[in-house]
């Protein structure tokens, strides 16, 4: 299993507390450091030398937009989706998960760079909710469905009656 960043920068920090090469009342600023240093190598793996700079707390910033560089398509997975600020996984983003990074669904996804149509759930759960939807057809119970069909037959009506009283009227001409 793959290990994350901050568990390799903790590995590398307590190797040099053992190794007597570092105080363990420096760790906190040399794992913070390592941590850094650890991101900036792996935006500069993925996207190239230069393309990008790692804050201090971690956020890719791409000069002019602003939007952190991670690939969100590989957070949506078939049963669970993952958060990109936290790495849990669930079956559908929350607001109220949201909420706990300061967030909410449009900031996360302009945050991002997920499409504003892009549900934040799972693919099961996203396709679940859609055959749900197409049973039930809520659409048709919606007010203005409902006027706008009745509006229709009875104009429906009308016409045909109308064509009916036209009828007699020219053959009789």
């Amino acid at each position: 299993m793959q290990q994350s960043l901050l568990e390799m920068a903790k590995d590398l920090v307590m190797a040099l507390i053992q190794a007597g090469a570092l105080a363990p009342e420096d760790m906190q600023k040399e794992l913070q450091k390592t941590h850094g240093s650890l991101l900036e190598l792996k935006s500069k793996e993925e996207f190239g030398e230069g393309n990008g700079a790692v804050s201090e707390n971690g956020i890719m910033a791409n000069g002019v937009s602003g939007v952190e560089h991670v690939d969100w398509k590989k957070s949506i997975k078939k049963y669970t989706i993952e958060c990109l600020v936290c790495g849990a996984s669930f079956k559908q983003l929350s607001v109220r998960h949201l909420r706990n990074h300061d967030l909410d669904p449009r900031s996360y996804r302009q945050r991002f760079g997920i499409p504003r149509t892009q549900p934040l759930s799972a693919k099961e759960t996203t396709a679940m909710r859609k055959k749900i939807v197409q049973k039930s057809r809520p659409w048709e119970k919606a007010p203005t469905y409902v006027k706008a069909r009745k509006q229709k037959a009875s104009n429906g009506t009308a016409a045909k009656t109308s064509r009916a009283k036209k009828a007699p009227a020219a053959a009789g001409a």
